[in-house]
């Protein structure tokens, strides 16, 4: 064979089975991604970085903002587009997106979920009232053989503002679904996340250090247990487990990608690194139920690398190097952790675990008295964005949950369970859509065999954890989390997709 040198240039008659795999790669110009779908990318772009900056996405002004981004995402994503052989890689051609959007089921499961919550709403069967000494709900005349829901000041939630959640996550995940055509498109929006994840895992760490009482240092929250831009702790870890189940996945699918292409370099050591940073994050937040699902995740994470190196035969990968890099990256981890003092965090865990800490407690008797909530409208559900009106009914039956040891009464705003509050609202047909579309997902995922991928087993086995977490919480009930949550599915599914048409191809 003929010997090849870096700076030899190649004989003109040299035969394509002696060249090496660089000067193919080197002769592989990437397509351009169409300026529409550019467009696109930087409007949902935004929109992942914008909720969780705005106080997770909980007030009424960040929730207008997110759905005016999601109207113009699909807006955009929806305008036809005309494909150059720069950007084709063939011939020029026109792409009209709607018949894309108009065979994607979850864009119809979604239109009849909103529909459905719109009856709801129109149809109010208690209303809120307010004097000098308090508030309460009472019942109204409505129309009984509909569903019904709750009428409460807009400042205070209830079926319109969850009508604007729902329908600006539902419009960016119709928005990805329609104008991310390029697998390239879908690596840099899951880029964005995890830089995002780490962005807000250095504010969380930095805020801990220098703490004066404020979100942002000057925005109070009394009642908040304040983390990075979130008010809630659970619900700034339960994001930035998401973003840690991407930082991962490309972590992954960069190195085994490496190990294909024989690459010198690649960057599956710098994502590896990231996810360290976000995982002690996670860890220092206290949010108990979230660095559950993250230490599952990662247990599972390298568990199946250790597992790749030890069953897969491979001469150029040199085993040392791998375990020093995880030695390197565990002492960062126990240097950052000690820093911002972890102790604390390992205590809370694991009085949680020993059943020792009575909030747990208090909280499997708000899952009883929803059970026995959801009992009583399991068909046509209280409404959206009902449950923390509603709930007073059933909570007195517990005096447990219904007095402090002061004597002041509690106050539920969730049931601390998205598994029972959601089919609480939404009742039996909300459930059933709900359902049908996550069925749909996995259903897709498996036809693209989706455990072939390292970046798609990372995301689907992150996403379902949270599912199963929210049985102890409620990550679902916060907007950025809901938004995230649902566009990483998406995401993950074109992601599988295109995977597969390459193998294919």
């Amino acid at each position: 064979m003929l010997p090849l040198h870096v700076d030899t240039p190649l004989p003109s008659d040299l035969p394509d089975r002696l060249k090496p795999l660089e000067h193919f790669r080197a002769k592989t110009r990437r397509l351009k991604i169409h300026p529409m779908e550019v467009l696109l990318l930087s409007i949902i772009g935004l929109h992942v970085v914008f909720l969780p900056l705005a106080i997770g996405g909980m007030r009424p002004w960040s929730q207008v903002i997110s759905l005016i981004l999601a109207i113009i995402s699909l807006a955009v994503a929806l305008l036809p587009r005309r494909y150059t052989p720069e950007e084709s890689g063939s011939n020029s051609f026109r792409l009209f997106p709607w018949p894309r959007l108009r065979g994607f089921p979850i864009f119809w499961i979604g239109l009849l979920l909103l529909g459905y919550i719109t009856i709801q709403a129109c149809n109010p069967s208690w209303a809120y009232f307010q004097s000098d000494r308090g508030w309460w709900m009472q019942g109204i005349p409505h129309q009984n053989w509909l569903p019904s829901g709750v009428s409460v000041p807009w400042a205070l939630g209830g079926p319109w503002r969850k009508m604007i959640i729902y329908a600006a996550t539902w419009l960016t995940v119709c928005a990805i679904w329609t104008g991310f055509t390029r697998r390239r498109t879908v690596q840099i929006f899951f880029i964005t996340v995890a830089l995002n994840g780490l962005a807000l895992a250095g504010f969380g760490l930095v805020q801990k250090l220098m703490w004066n009482g404020k979100m942002f240092w000057f925005v109070d929250f009394p009642y908040g247990s304040v983390f990075a831009s979130f008010v809630y702790k659970n619900h700034a870890a339960a994001y930035l487990d998401l973003t840690l189940f991407v930082t991962c996945g490309l972590a992954a699918w960069h190195y085994l990608r490496g190990l294909r292409r024989l690459e010198k370099s690649n960057p599956a050591g710098v994502f590896a690194f990231l996810a360290t940073c976000v995982a002690s994050t996670i860890l220092v937040s206290y949010a108990r139920g979230a660095t559950i699902v993250m230490l599952v995740f990662l247990a599972g994470a390298v568990s199946a690398f250790l597992i790749h190196q030890l069953a897969v035969p491979n001469t150029t990968r040199k085993p040392i190097v791998a375990v020093a890099l995880m030695l390197i990256f565990g002492y960062f981890l126990k240097t950052g952790l000690q820093t911002v003092g972890s102790h604390e965090a390992w205590t809370r865990l694991r009085q949680g675990i020993t059943n020792q800490d009575l909030s747990l407690t208090s909280r499997g008797i708000a899952t009883t008295a929803s059970i026995e909530m959801l009992k009583d409208n399991w068909g046509t559900g209280t409404g959206a964005g009902a449950y923390e009106f509603l709930f007073t009914l059933y909570q007195q039956r517990y005096p447990e949950i219904y007095y402090f040891p002061d004597g002041r009464r509690m106050f539920w705003e969730h049931a601390h369970n998205d598994l029972v509050e959601i089919p609480i609202e939404l009742g039996l047909p909300g459930t059933v859509l709900i359902f049908a579309a996550a069925s749909y997902w996995l259903v897709a995922l498996s036809r693209q065999y989706f455990w072939r991928n390292p970046m798609s087993v990372c995301a689907v086995f992150g996403i379902l954890l949270l599912v199963g977490y929210s049985w102890w919480d409620f990550p679902f009930q916060n907007p950025a989390v809901l938004m995230l949550w649902c566009s990483l599915a998406i995401a993950t599914l074109l992601w599988t997709t295109f995977e597969e048409q390459n193998l294919k191809g």
